[in-house]
């Protein structure tokens, strides 16, 4: 179930100034966001709340079919197309770019370069083409090491991302190709990579993967990969022969929806083999497959349903790193500890939410109002795009890291909210032809285009009378925004103002005492858990409020669970405990004008009896010494 609330994750926003059309888009740390149009790309700064500004744009040698930023390296790959085939290239030092007229370098991947440079060639942008025998799908870079991963019909081809040092000053980045992984009978849509971990999605089925190079079991990399006749693919050739037949009868064949976990997913008929591209033994990193989850879905033909209203879209993995950083920057992307890791896919009418780090978990189903086009995933929410609407969820995701991190959580010295916990969509906000987003940091970039139908309609009839609703919403546009289509860039607000909306806003269920106060407090300790996380993007006094925050929040569940009487009352004592809070603080904080039938609950009982052999030396006085005698006088409710 999906509780609904009308919050303000959602600040302030702003147009980007596109001087064309745009038809794809996709950004990344620290500033970068780019605009693709035809054969052009344009490139922007953002800064914190600062207007975008263009930064530089430039040509590319096909049209742009999709683009990938990466923030390891840098560097912008593309798949283009041109008279009809299609490519894939990377656009390295695009910051030189300084006109459109300045001189660019075109090499092929794997290319020595030579020592000495020019000094030209520092000052100037690099297109590296990278040739495959298969037209490639879809294309994805791992966001710690920035290696290349390009997807085509029943082959993926990784490239790993390295340096080459020409001096002191100067150093040139290009792609080696490393491995091949065969999958039969499957064509890739999307792709997402991440420390050896890889996810793969066809209109239907999800598939993930972990390489790994040590002795344990799995496929060993071949050289020459032969051709499998197992089983599972003599299965999949029976079930494609019958399926023509019946469909040559006019049947329709769908296969049974599926879901296999760990070892059991090698079950699903799909057969996963690794070829090494290395030119020696030795550099051969990755040696062996161990799968982790096969998803199938099937339509649902009990209603006619067109075939986009069937098909998987928004696949992603989602790291979440250990806290702390290196004080390198150089060494930023080499020293990340993978602390936990998330796999997110969505239906048009549902997402689904795994954690697939130690265990492999369903942690979230998310079902949509309506019917859902994309979708991005961060630490703290899911936002969720409609054609008319953006929605944000929360999500689970620092719950199962508090849990995976910390061998204390869960016991009376730490609690957390559970990932089992019913999520809740915190805003549902009107924008018209919503196409695409994207999100880095705290902004949400939003692709709108307006029907040309309802264009030409508002054209011809500029004079139409608008209702109230229509008229508020125009007048929240952000100003130069374009008839027909535009940019924009939205702005999450702190964690900290929003948690604050969260617990005043948990006030107005305080009184009847239902789980919705919790619940709500609960949200709000998550959100700020997750942004504690991110310790990339945070300033040492926004630290020090998100911590003043936490232990504010676990105040609040203490008092929640210690003055209800739930199951969970037992819950006041860690949460008590994480709030830095004295026994007499505690006690101060009872209102003891209460009806003496809900006076002392079963939480605050089980907190006091505790507190009693921890706290032997802590005195107390005046009204709270003779509370604290009265309550040790009673005994705990079975």
């Amino acid at each position: 179930m999906v509780h609904l609330y009308n919050l303000h994750p959602f600040g302030s926003q702003q147009v980007v100034p596109c001087t064309l059309e745009p038809e794809r888009l996709c950004c990344g740390a620290p500033d970068a966001l780019f605009v693709a149009a035809g054969c052009r790309v344009e490139a922007f700064a953002v800064a914190g709340q600062e207007l975008c500004r263009p930064r530089c744009a430039f040509s590319t040698l096909g049209s742009v079919r999709r683009l990938v930023y990466s923030e390891p390296g840098d560097y912008l790959v593309m798949i283009e197309e041109k008279h009809g085939a299609t490519c894939v290239r990377a656009y390295v030092n695009w910051r030189r770019k300084r006109s459109e007229s300045s001189r660019v370098c075109v090499r092929m991947v794997g290319h020595s370069m030579e020592a000495p440079v020019s000094e030209a060639f520092r000052d100037q942008m690099s297109i590296v083409e990278i040739p495959l025998a298969e037209a490639p799908l879809c294309i994805c870079c791992c966001p710690v090491k920035g290696d290349l991963l390009v997807g085509c019909t029943n082959q993926l081809f990784l490239f790993t991302l390295k340096c080459q040092v020409m001096s002191e000053e100067l150093s040139v980045l290009d792609f080696e190709r490393s491995l091949v992984i065969h999958i039969n009978s499957i064509i890739p849509v999307e792709l997402s990579l991440c420390l050896g971990h890889v996810a793969v999605m066809s209109d239907l089925e999800v598939l993930i993967l972990k390489l790994e190079s040590g002795p344990k079991g799995g496929e060993r990399v071949s050289h020459h990969p032969q051709r499998t006749s197992s089983n599972p693919v003599s299965q999949t050739e029976g079930l494609t022969t019958e399926t023509s037949q019946l469909e040559s009868d006019d049947f329709v064949f769908c296969q049974k929806p599926m879901e296999l976990i760990g070892e059991k997913s090698r079950q699903s008929g799909m057969s996963v083999t690794l070829e090494s591209t290395g030119l020696a033994e030795e550099k051969v990193k990755y040696l062996h497959i161990q799968h982790l989850l096969y998803r199938r879905f099937t339509p649902d033909i009990s209603f006619c349903v067109s075939s986009d209203d069937i098909k998987l879209h928004s696949l992603q993995l989602l790291p979440i790193y250990r806290a702390g950083s290196p004080s390198d920057g150089e060494k930023l992307s080499q020293e990340k500890e993978l602390l936990s890791l998330f796999c997110f896919f969505s239906l048009p009418h549902a997402g689904y939410l795994y954690m697939v780090v130690k265990s492999v978990e369903l942690m979230s189903v998310y079902q949509y109002p309506e019917k859902a086009l994309q979708a991005v995933l961060t630490p703290q929410f899911l936002h969720v795009i409609t054609s008319n609407n953006l929605q944000c969820f929360t999500v689970r995701c620092s719950a199962a890291v508090a849990r995976e991190d910390d061998p204390y959580m869960d016991t009376t010295l730490k609690a957390c909210p559970p990932v089992s916990m019913d999520v809740c969509a915190l805003r549902i906000q009107l924008f018209i032809g919503l196409k695409a987003i994207c999100h880095f940091k705290n902004h949400i970039i939003l692709m709108t285009k307006a029907d040309p139908e309802a264009t030409e309609e508002r054209r011809e009839s500029p004079k139409r009378t608008l209702s109230r609703r229509t008229a508020s919403v125009q007048l929240r546009m952000p100003p130069g925004a374009g008839p027909g289509w535009n940019v924009y860039i939205v702005n999450t607000v702190p964690p900290v103002q929003l948690y604050k909306e969260m617990v005043d806003y948990s006030n107005t269920y305080k009184t009847v005492q239902t789980q919705s106060c919790i619940h709500l407090l609960s949200e709000a300790h998550l959100l700020v858990r997750a942004a504690l996380l991110d310790t990339q993007q945070l300033e040492p006094g926004e630290r020090a409020e998100l911590m003043e925050a936490f232990k504010e929040s676990c105040g609040h569940l203490g008092d929640c669970y210690s003055r209800l009487a739930t199951q969970h009352a037992h819950l006041a004592l860690p949460y008590y405990k994480m709030s830095s809070l004295s026994l007499a603080e505690v006690l101060a904080r009872v209102d003891w004008a209460e009806d003496e039938s809900q006076k002392y609950e079963r939480g605050l009982l089980f907190y006091v009896n505790h507190s009693l052999y921890e706290n032997l030396d802590e005195e107390l006085s005046g009204p709270f010494h003779e509370e604290h005698r009265s309550l040790t006088s009673l005994e705990l409710p079975e």
